[in-house]
């Protein structure tokens, strides 16, 4: 009988336990949740530098020189600051880097609108 009291005592104390991690789990997503707002917004500021909320074609192309991080004329995918899906589709012949021409090809693939530049609802797949 002490027994089956302690331990339903012990699954008792477990359960406010997981509970409480629950609880300050959902806080921890919603931070969590804010700082991804926040990569995505350092993401699209370094692409448009006029500040007027979209990237344009010549932003875009700055855009490769500003990530290209080392000079090499390519991009690999610690230089890379979209998403592995995006990297994908940025590198076409699959060699595991993006070149310039890669990079401004896809402008013209993810400008939905086909309006010379790309918004942030154009971009938020990839980041």
């Amino acid at each position: 009988m002490l027994k089956t009291r302690l331990f339903g005592i012990g699954a008792l104390a477990l359960a406010v336990s997981l509970t409480t991690a629950a609880c300050s789990g959902e806080e921890d997503d919603i931070d969590d949740l804010d700082d991804i707002g926040d990569v995505i917004d350092d993401r699209i500021d370094d692409l448009d530098l006029d500040d007027d909320s979209v990237v344009s074609q010549n932003e875009w192309g700055s855009g490769f020189i500003v990530w290209d991080e080392n000079g090499d004329q390519i991009l690999v995918t610690g230089e890379f600051q979209f998403n592995g899906v995006a990297f994908d589709a940025a590198d076409v012949n699959n060699d595991g880097y993006v070149t310039e021409d890669e990079w401004d090809d896809l402008m013209d693939d993810w400008d939905v609108d086909a309006d010379d530049v790309l918004e942030e609802f154009e971009l938020e797949p990839y980041l």
